[in-house]
């Protein structure tokens, strides 16, 4: 696998897709498009705008951290487009294909005007095919009622293998 630091190019039905690590700089585009996903969930709430600000920036520096905590070893990228960043997405490809135990989409997450048109199909297939070689399964939770990442994970070959209340496990085998 290509070092942590280190971009990966990779060649989608949709056009080329840049994935570079993240960096300290890109910590105000990773809020947005966290926000981005958030904010929909949160909109139904009885709070005023700044308590709802409030909550959102909590829950990304709960997850920046947890994240951080327990996926050490894998990959945090920033999706590129001709340069521009349009998502991120959060990879851990597991310990070595030698203990069995699959890898794990952490996140994934592609601004909203970026999505619903194939975008993010075309990079989680990419991303997907660089398991094939090490006969790597991929696993991933996405919440029962997120319908299209669902749909988006089910066109690239993910099957439900799980429920665990509010996720549905996921998993995609590379012979499959």
């Amino acid at each position: 696998m290509t070092a942590p630091d280190q971009p990966i190019e990779l060649v989608t039905t949709m056009g080329p897709v840049r994935l570079r690590a993240e960096q300290a700089g890109d910590e105000a585009f990773l809020f947005t498009v966290f926000r981005a996903h958030t904010m929909i969930e949160l909109a139904a709430l009885p709070v005023d705008a700044a308590t709802r600000e409030a909550l959102v920036r909590m829950q990304f520096n709960a997850q920046t951290a947890s994240y951080r905590a327990n996926y050490q070893q894998a990959r945090f990228d920033i999706v590129e487009i001709e340069g521009q960043p349009v998502g991120r997405i959060v990879v851990d490809a597991g310990s070595g294909a030698e203990d069995g135990e699959p890898g794990c989409i952490v996140d994934f997450a592609l601004l909203p005007d970026r999505q619903r048109r194939g975008l993010g199909s075309a990079i989680l297939a990419a991303v997907l095919q660089r398991f094939i070689p090490l006969r790597r399964k991929m696993r991933c939770k996405v919440l029962m009622h997120n319908e299209p990442s669902i749909r988006m994970c089910r066109r690239v070959g993910f099957r439900q293998i799980d429920q665990e209340t509010p996720f549905l496990q996921l998993e995609w085998q590379p012979d499959a």
